[in-house]
């Protein structure tokens, strides 16, 4: 009995697993079912992170740009700052790189290499003078440029600050008593020129239909050649030694006094004309002796007689300008001094040393006509003057001169 009551119970058991496990196991379509379900949700999260993705990457995409348009603007204002800071430098540069004669002539004495800035303005000098057909034999060269210029230091990139110095002319002019009293002063000049002169009138009176006639004009020419002028300064090893403003100046000054002495004289000189030197305007001139006002009147006649267009001046010694300031004009009782503030009966009186002693010339002196060619050629000579501790500037220059007009010059003297 027991038994079969095990036995049911067994074939219950068996029964049951079969139910659960069938009931567990899952049909063919709710396996398909759930592996499209699975696939969907897998395919939904990969969208959502690729558009997470995306996002992210816009997101580093943006801050990249971002971060290059402030990298941009960063390396603007860079450049920008930069720029500024190189302008400032080149300004602060050009305010230090003033060109020098005494460093020059101090770095040549000593056997020192030439700094940029005086190598580039001696090579600007060397540049108007071989432009002037000229040759250069010395070691500095300064340009006599009228109108002032920077000349450019290529291997700094910085401009030389033009100064007076390049303006010789000027000062070579403001000294010159020719100049002064209206010389023509012809600068720049190339090789050979040439000044025409007219003599003669092409102006007639004719009738309304009458044909022109000849009215003899003659025209010549005075040539102007350049002429080497040479001139020397002594500059003690103490003075060149010292670095200021003033013995700069003084140098300068000493150049200039020096070109224009030998200038002077020699145009107002005597000496003939040759291949090295130009006439002197009382070469084979016999001057009128002259003893009073009377006198003098008579020679500015003869001057306003060769139909003169300029002003007439007089340029004599300074012992011809005593003569003058005692000198009067007028009958007794009536006299007055020929000679006051500057000028004799209103005509202009300049004085130099130049001019020989007693004697003067008066004229029209645009009739006079000064040529120059190139710059300075400066020989610093260390060895002339050396056991006096000194030492001698060479400067070499190139000038002409001639008489346009001889007729509008009257030279006299007065008695010694």
């Amino acid at each position: 009995m027991q038994d079969e009551k095990k036995k049911e119970l067994q074939e219950e058991t068996v029964e049951k697993t079969d139910e659960e496990v069938q009931e567990e196991v899952p049909t063919q379509e709710e396996v398909e079912k759930k592996n499209t379900d699975t696939e969907d949700e897998e395919d939904k999260e990969v969208q959502e992170e690729t558009v997470e993705k995306s996002d992210e990457e816009v997101v580093d995409e943006d801050k990249d740009k971002d971060n290059d348009v402030e990298g941009e603007d960063k390396e603007d204002k860079e450049e920008t700052r930069s720029a500024r800071t190189h302008k400032h430098i080149n300004i602060n540069t050009m305010k230090e790189q003033r060109f020098s004669l005494l460093r020059a002539i101090r770095n040549v004495a000593e056997n020192r290499q030439l700094d940029n800035v005086t190598a580039a303005v001696c090579n600007e000098g060397m540049k108007e003078m071989r432009a002037a057909g000229l040759n250069t034999v010395g070691q500095i060269y300064i340009p006599t440029m009228e109108t002032r210029a920077a000349v450019t230091v290529a291997s700094e990139g910085a401009d030389v600050v033009a100064t007076d110095l390049y303006d010789i002319i000027e000062p070579l002019r403001a000294k010159n008593v020719l100049v002064q009293a209206g010389a023509k002063f012809y600068t720049g000049l190339t090789n050979s020129a040439q000044i025409p002169v007219m003599t003669g009138s092409n102006v007639n009176w004719a009738g309304e239909t009458a044909a022109a006639t000849d009215g003899n004009v003659l025209f010549n020419n005075v040539t102007l050649t350049p002429k080497r002028l040479t001139a020397y300064v002594d500059i003690s090893k103490m003075l060149l030694a010292q670095d200021s403003v003033g013995v700069e100046n003084a140098i300068r000054q000493d150049l200039i006094n020096a070109i224009n002495s030998k200038l002077e004289s020699t145009i107002l000189g005597k000496a003939g004309k040759t291949a090295n030197q130009p006439a002197g305007i009382f070469n084979g001139k016999t001057p009128t002796k002259v003893t009073d006002f009377e006198g003098l009147v008579g020679l500015e006649a003869k001057v306003e007689e060769a139909n003169v267009l300029g002003g007439i001046s007089y340029i004599a010694s300074p012992s011809a300008r005593a003569s003058f300031r005692n000198m009067m004009k007028g009958s007794k009782g009536t006299a007055q001094l020929a000679y006051m503030d500057g000028t004799l009966d209103g005509t202009p009186v300049f004085s130099t040393s130049n001019v020989e002693a007693k004697t003067f010339v008066v004229g029209d002196f645009s009739n006079l006509a000064i040529g120059s060619w190139g710059g300075l050629d400066i020989v610093v000579d260390n060895y002339t003057q050396a056991v006096n501790g000194m030492i001698r500037l060479v400067v070499n220059a190139y000038f002409d001169a001639a008489l346009i007009r001889p007729e509008a010059f009257q030279f006299g003297t007065f008695a010694v």
